[in-house]
């Protein structure tokens, strides 16, 4: 698979993401898939990331995912994107607020052949709960 075609599968993933399409996962993780969000979040497999899309959408109305930045090398690729919704769910001990926020993050995936099999991220979540804590 090309590095082209792995930032393509990338892109799949986020409007996925932002479509709350969760059937997507079985296409396109291997089925020991891991991602790690710092030391606190640790996904497993397609089922665990369906989970996550699941969140999303039950705490943001309407998110909407943007490709800042994306490279890739070798079997990875590099991403920096921002996500903007409302805040439409209890979200980081946060009751619903109805306000616009965005947040951003890096994530860095690693291909098995055509799948995605790791996913490591750095997410600016102190930010996203100045936003949700703001007056």
């Amino acid at each position: 698979m090309s590095i082209e075609a792995r930032k393509d599968t990338v892109r799949r993933l986020y409007k996925a993401l932002e479509l709350g399409d969760v059937d997507i996962a079985d296409e396109l993780f291997t089925p020991d898939f891991i991602t790690t969000e710092g030391e606190h979040q640790h996904i497993v497999g397609p089922q665990g990331f369906k989970e996550a899309i699941r969140e999303v959408h039950a705490t943001h109305a309407g998110p909407r995912f943007e490709i800042l930045d994306i490279l890739g090398e070798g079997d990875q690729i590099a991403v920096r994107w921002r996500m903007t919704a409302t805040h439409s769910g209890e979200l980081l001990g946060v009751p619903p607020t109805g306000r616009e926020v965005s947040m951003e993050a890096f994530a860095l995936f690693r291909f098995v052949g055509e799948r995605i099999s790791e996913r490591h991220a750095v997410i600016d979540r102190l930010g996203l709960l100045n936003q949700l804590r703001a007056a």
